[in-house]
């Protein structure tokens, strides 16, 4: 038996759902084929031998001779399906049928994205009166032409069937391939069918697309084959996506939280998702996305919130609340791309609101005010750090959510909070607990709204987020070898969009086929991701290079240099010098250790393993402004 699983997006999501109690379960099951099922394991006290090697005279008999049981599964299930309708209420179909009755523009569709179909075609018929709706396939092998065919409206007169892989060199994917087989079995002749790829990759599939398949569907002559959600300027088989259709339910809250992997945002959003589902009559979804860092690289929570059923199996992109719990994402990324008008702006960052207007990009100011959203800021870092907590800000930002989102009564969620604090680290004592509840009730004080000027809105926009990596880039590609100048050309189109979080934008053409990309592209990452990074005291330095050894990132470098290139580097560098230890040839050389505070992650290694004490933890904002 084969369906379909589209991976991880679909099995990490959080999502209020009824269970089936186990006593419900316990009656569906036929235990009597339980047993059956179990004897015809191998076992040696009634042995038997299966899976031996058959010649060409008698192996094909043999595979036929399983053509019954296939035959047969498909009602098998359905009977099933009844079953489990009468125990639960719930109908289970094979091939279901959602939207208008008489509809005949259809998308065949499995998965999750049978959902986004679903909920968008209901969209559309409810607001347009569009004939469209969506089959959605829940058996692929075996396949069942007669029920496919009764799930079929009789109105329908284009179908357009999307599958989630791509068959190179084929006339259409398996489920395309699958349908035109069975309308061609069926002599239904006047029906058009036209197929399409998405998501591959888990790539986003969301409601705009959906539409964008319809309305390719509506077109005189449609695209027999199509890709959607991406940009093909190659071989032109994309199609154009609209703006974004909101289809969720009326009083639905969003939510985005910009995290650093293990800083523990997205430990807290899953708390926070249970204690709102399971404390009141919300329901609650969230998704998390991770960059292939984990531990030290940007986090985005995508949070929902609503009275009614959330079936959206897509991330936030009309965010009401967005928090922002490290400040140097304001430079790296678009942060307010997603913000809805009205919507609440958090920023966990060291600033005052008189140094906004400097530290803030142009493109987020303007944002927020043509949007008239509101702005707070907190020192999340500081809290957390005199609670005790080092750089655990989650339980601090929690509460500031609790407090700016609206999603419950704040009083209430304060005391769900403190008792999931309690549940949480409880077994690690009656500190730790007393710690995270400390930094919550420090959390109320530390919020400070910011008005934002409406000059804002009126700001000149130029260069973007990376725009100096790419210079960079642009600067090194001059002059350089073949293999420098290719990864300088990587990183401007390539690696820089990327890492502002704007590759989905990037076009086919912006990629060589096969995948490769060139060598010594890590050199244009410049994540600044560290909260402190050290600064060196050559004075006590013993020369001794543990520091550069223990360094994951290679973030602390040592230097021998020649009285020439001493000479030729800035001041600052040749006063932080010192004559190298060791003896012989090394008497000719001078010594610096130099750390690239863009490149450290803050993990104090260095200053701990340090047998002279040389290394001291400094701001990084004042060490990146000295360097």
């Amino acid at each position: 038996v084969q369906h379909f699983f589209d991976g991880f997006r679909t099995s990490h999501e959080v999502n209020k759902v009824k269970l089936i109690d186990y006593e419900t379960m316990k009656d569906l099951i036929d235990w009597e084929a339980v047993k059956i099922h179990h004897g015809l394991a191998l076992n040696p006290r009634h042995p038997h031998m299966q899976g031996q090697s058959q010649g060409p005279d008698i192996f094909f008999q043999c595979v036929e001779a399983g053509n019954s049981f296939y035959d047969n599964l498909a009602d098998a299930f359905e009977a099933k399906a009844k079953l489990v309708e009468e125990k639960t209420g719930h109908s289970f179909a094979l091939y279901a049928y959602d939207g208008h009755p008489e509809a005949t523009h259809i998308i065949v569709v499995m998965g999750s994205a049978a959902v986004t179909c679903s909920e968008t075609a209901a969209h559309l018929v409810e607001q347009s009166g569009q004939r469209v709706g969506v089959l959605k396939v829940r058996l692929f092998r075996p396949w069942d032409r007669q029920r496919f065919l009764a799930a079929l409206p009789s109105t329908a007169t284009r179908l357009c069937v999307l599958d989630r892989t791509k068959e190179p060199g084929s006339q259409g994917e398996p489920l395309l391939t699958e349908v035109a087989a069975t309308l061609h079995f069926a002599a239904r002749h006047e029906v058009i069918c036209v197929g399409g790829r998405y998501g591959l990759g888990s790539k986003e599939f969301t409601p705009n697309m959906v539409v964008a398949c319809f309305q390719n569907l509506f077109q005189e002559t449609p695209r027999p084959r199509f890709t959607v959600g991406i940009t093909d300027d190659v071989t032109h088989l994309s199609l154009p996506v609209g703006d974004w259709l909101d289809v969720l339910p009326k009083g639905t809250t969003e939510c985005m939280f910009y995290g650093l992997g293990s800083d523990g945002t997205v430990g807290a959003n899953k708390s926070a998702v249970k204690l709102i589902a399971l404390n009141t009559d919300l329901y609650a979804q969230a998704y998390f996305e991770y960059d292939a860092k984990k531990s030290g690289g940007v986090t985005i929570s995508h949070l929902r919130f609503g009275p009614r059923p959330i079936r959206a199996p897509y991330n936030v992109r009309s965010t009401d609340y967005l928090a922002i719990h490290k400040e140097s994402y304001v430079q790296q990324y678009d942060m307010t791309r997603y913000l809805k008008p009205g919507g609440v702006c958090v920023i966990n960052c060291t600033w005052s609101g008189q140094e906004l207007a400097a530290r803030l990009p142009a493109r987020m100011r303007r944002d927020l005010a043509q949007r008239r959203a509101r702005l707070f800021i907190i020192n999340a870092t500081k809290i957390a750090v005199q609670a005790g907590l080092g750089k655990r800000i989650n339980m601090i930002m929690q509460s500031v959510f609790f407090k700016l989102s609206g999603v419950m009564p704040y009083e209430a969620a304060l005391e769900l909070l403190k008792g999931s604090i309690k549940k949480m680290y409880g077994k690690k004592g009656e500190k730790v607990v007393q710690m995270n509840i400390d930094g919550v009730n420090a959390s109320l004080a530390g919020i400070v709204e910011c008005p934002v000027p409406s000059a804002w809105a009126d700001l000149d926009v130029d260069g973007g987020n990376g725009a100096a990596a790419a210079a960079a880039a642009e600067l090194n590609e001059a002059g350089a070898s073949a293999t420098a100048a290719a990864a300088a050309v990587f990183a401007r189109e390539i690696q820089q969009p990327c890492n502002s979080l704007d590759g989905n934008d990037l076009p086919v053409s912006t990629f060589q086929a096969g995948g490769r990309v060139p060598l010594g592209t890590s050199q244009y990452e410049k994540r600044g991701i560290a909260i402190s990074v050290p600064r060196v005291d050559m004075d006590k330095c013993t020369q001794c290079n543990k520091c550069s050894l223990i360094c994951p990132h290679a973030a602390v470098r040592p230097f021998l240099l020649s009285q020439q290139e001493l000479d030729a580097a800035p001041a600052a560098f040749r006063e932080g010098s010192r004559a190298a230890i060791g003896g012989g040839v090394l008497d000719n050389y001078h010594y610096r250790v130099q750390v690239a505070p863009l490149d450290c992650t803050g993990c104090e290694l260095c200053v701990r393993i340090c047998p002279a004490d040389a290394l001291k933890l400094e701001g990084a904002a004042q060490v990146v402004e000295a360097e």
